[in-house]
């Protein structure tokens, strides 16, 4: 398997085609579960990172979003969907990088490219 290149996301760079999100072929019934929850956990994040730039509680809104990536991370890993989860890793070290007026772009273009990787995906589940 090629691993894919995310080195994008430190500097609003290309990033893989959300299409060819490697997917095992023993996951099953599974994939159907880990795109609602990754659709959910999504949400979750466009909201912490909306209220993170809107100056809400900013160090809460922060560790939500740290949170919800490495929950992401972890599911991605869990049902055996290495792309998303070392995308996932290293969304989280650049968040961790970036000073804090560049983290809301660089974590809504992640929220889109996902977006898009679910919406691929889903086409494969029926």
């Amino acid at each position: 398997m090629v691993t894919k290149d995310f080195s994008g996301i430190r500097n609003n760079g290309k990033l893989p085609d959300a299409s060819t999100i490697a997917v095992p072929g023993d996951i099953g019934d599974l994939l159907g579960d880990y795109i609602e929850s990754t659709t959910s956990l999504l949400e979750d994040l466009e909201g912490s990172a909306l209220s993170y730039e809107e100056g809400g509680d900013r160090e809460e809104n922060a560790a939500s979003m740290r949170r919800i990536l490495h929950k992401m991370k972890g599911e991605a890993g869990m049902v055996g969907i290495e792309d998303m989860s070392n995308f996932c890793h290293q969304v989280e070290s650049v968040f961790e990088e970036l000073c804090e007026d560049k983290r809301v772009d660089m974590v809504l273009r992640f929220k889109d490219w996902v977006s898009s990787a679910m919406e691929c995906l889903s086409r494969q589940t029926v």
